[in-house]
C-alpha cells in the first residue's frame, strides 16, 4: 500500500473534519510505530472512534475506526505524555491542510486561554507529528523545516483515479492492524471504550458503597438486638440473682451491681446515638447508589464536561479536600497540602508538578508538606516561614510544650524528591535541599 498523494490527503483531512469535529479527546498513547486518539462524539454513531497516526517512513497513513487496530503497549513515547498532560479532555475544533506545504495538517484543540495545536506531516522519508502547547512543543522525530512548495506542482503527482477514504482504510487495515481481524461487535467486547472505563469505574464504586451499606444495616441490628437497657432494668430488681444465663457476658461480675447498671444503661444510650448517628450516612448512601446506577448518556456527558471543564481551568487531578490543607497569609494564591497518611503522602508528592516545594522536617520524622504554586512564580520568604510552621503545629499538634522550640526544615522542589520503592513509611530521598530554622 502506498502513502495517499496530495489529493488523497486532503480528502482525508476533510473527512476526518467532518467526523470529528467537536468530539472529545480521551485516550492518547503510543506504540513503536505512531499514535491512537480515541475520540468521543457526541453527535455521531458509534459515539467513541479511533484516529491512528501511522508514523511509518515510508508509508504514512492515518485512518479512523470503530474499533481499535493497535493494542497499548508498555513504552511511552515523551510525545505521548506531553498530549496527555496539555491535550486530553479537550475538543477538536478543526482540522486544515497547510496546502503550500504539501501533505501537511494542523489539528487545532485551541483553548479560550490556551493554543493547543497537532502539526502532522504526512510526507514520506519524514513525517512526523509535533505537539504545541504553553509555548512549548514536543514532536515524534526531531522536526525539519518545511518547504514552501506551489500548490499546482502537486498535480504531477496526483494518480488519475484517487482511492476513496474507505478503500484507503480498509487497506491499511489489512496490512498493519497490530489485532486479529475478526468481527467488529467481537473485538468491541473485548476492547474497552472510555464509556466502558467509566461504567467498569463507578461499577466498583457502587460495589464498595452497597458493601458499606450492608455493613452498617447489619451493625444497627446487632446494636439493637444486644439487651443493655433490659439488663439495667433487671439489674435494679433483682441484682445477679438469677440472672439469665444468656445475659452473663454482658455483666462484670467483678464489679457491683450498681456499677453494672451504670454500664447497661450508658451502653443502651450510646447504642441510641450510633443507631441515630448511621441514618445520617445510610441516607448519604443511599444517594450515592442511586446515582451511581445511572449510566446514562446525559451522565456521561456530564462527566465530560467536567473533565473538560478542569483542563481549561487547570484545576489539578487530585481532590483537594481529602487532604490537609492551608492557604497562605501572604499570598492566597499559593496553597500547601498535606496527606494525613504515609500513603496519601506519596500520593500528594506523585500528583505535584516538578516546580512545586516539598517541606520535611529535617532529621525528624513526620509529613511532608507540599506547596502548590505556579512555575514561573517565586516564593517569599514569609510564605515558607508560615508553610513551614504548619507543618511543624500539624506534626507536634498531640503533643503539649513544644512552643519555643526551634526546629530545622528541608525545602526542595519536588523534581529532587524520589520515594523510596517499597517502602511503606512514605520515606523519600532528595537533593538540592534549602535549609531554614523555624521557631515557634
Amino acid at each position: 500500500m502506498k502513502s495517499p498523494s496530495f489529493n488523497e490527503f486532503q480528502t482525508i483531512i476533510q473527512f476526518l473534519h467532518d467526523e470529528l469535529e467537536g468530539s472529545q479527546l480521551q485516550e492518547v498513547y503510543s506504540t513503536e510505530d505512531g499514535l491512537v486518539f480515541g475520540f468521543y462524539r457526541f453527535v455521531k454513531q458509534p459515539k467513541t472512534v479511533w484516529l491512528v497516526i501511522d508514523l511509518d517512513q515510508m508509508f504514512p497513513f492515518l485512518g479512523m475506526y470503530d474499533v481499535n487496530p493497535w493494542p497499548k503497549t508498555k513504552k511511552t513515547k515523551p510525545l505521548a505524555l506531553f498530549l496527555n498532560s496539555h491535550f486530553k479532555n479537550t475538543h477538536l475544533k478543526r482540522i486544515n491542510v497547510m496546502e503550500n506545504y504539501g501533505r501537511v495538517a494542523v489539528f487545532d484543540f485551541s483553548l479560550p486561554q490556551r493554543e493547543l495545536k497537532l502539526e502532522l506531516i504526512l510526507i514520506p522519508k519524514q513525517p512526523n507529528l509535533i505537539a504545541f502547547a504553553d509555548r512549548k512543543n514536543v514532536s515524534w522525530e526531531k522536526p525539519r523545516d518545511l518547504i514552501e512548495i506551489n500548490v499546482e506542482n502537486q498535480k504531477d503527482y496526483v494518480d488519475l483515479e484517487n482511492r476513496s477514504v474507505p478503500f484507503m482504510m480498509r487497506q491499511w487495515l489489512e496490512r498493519r492492524s497490530k489485532v486479529h481481524i475478526v468481527k467488529s461487535s467481537d473485538v468491541r467486547s473485548e476492547q474497552k471504550s472510555p464509556y466502558d472505563k467509566w461504567v467498569l469505574l463507578r461499577s466498583k464504586d457502587l460495589a464498595k458503597k452497597q458493601k458499606a451499606l450492608a455493613q452498617i444495616q447489619q451493625q444497627n441490628i446487632e446494636h439493637q438486638k444486644a439487651p443493655w437497657s433490659e439488663i439495667g432494668e433487671f439489674l435494679k430488681i433483682y441484682g445477679f440473682k438469677n440472672l439469665p444465663i444468656e445475659w452473663t457476658p454482658y455483666v462484670q461480675f467483678d464489679l457491683k451491681v450498681s456499677q453494672n447498671i451504670q454500664i447497661c444503661f450508658e451502653k443502651a444510650k450510646s447504642i441510641i446515638h450510633k443507631i441515630e448517628g448511621s441514618q445520617t450516612r445510610l441516607l448519604q448512601l443511599q444517594k450515592e447508589i442511586s446515582e451511581l446506577q445511572d449510566h446514562s448518556e446525559e451522565k456521561y456527558r456530564l462527566y465530560l464536561d467536567k473533565l473538560s471543564q478542569r483542563q481549561q481551568t487547570g484545576v489539578r487531578k487530585h481532590h483537594e479536600t481529602q487532604f490537609r490543607k492551608l492557604i497562605l497569609e501572604q499570598d492566597d494564591s499559593l496553597t500547601v497540602l498535606m496527606g494525613k497518611s504515609a500513603q496519601e503522602n506519596v500520593k500528594l508528592l506523585r500528583q505535584a508538578k516538578s516546580w512545586d516545594l516539598w517541606i520535611h522536617l529535617k532529621d525528624y520524622p513526620s509529613a511532608y508538606a507540599i506547596l502548590h504554586k505556579n512555575k514561573d512564580k517565586n516564593v517569599n520568604e514569609a510564605s515558607l516561614i508560615q508553610a513551614s510552621q504548619w507543618l511543624i503545629r500539624e506534626t507536634f499538634k498531640n503533643k503539649k510544650n513544644f512552643e519555643g522550640i526551634k526546629i530545622s526544615v528541608v525545602i526542595t522542589e519536588c523534581r529532587f524528591v524520589r520515594p523510596i520503592k517499597g517502602d511503606k513509611i512514605g520515606r523519600v530521598t532528595y537533593h538540592n535541599p534549602r535549609e531554614l530554622l523555624i521557631s515557634l
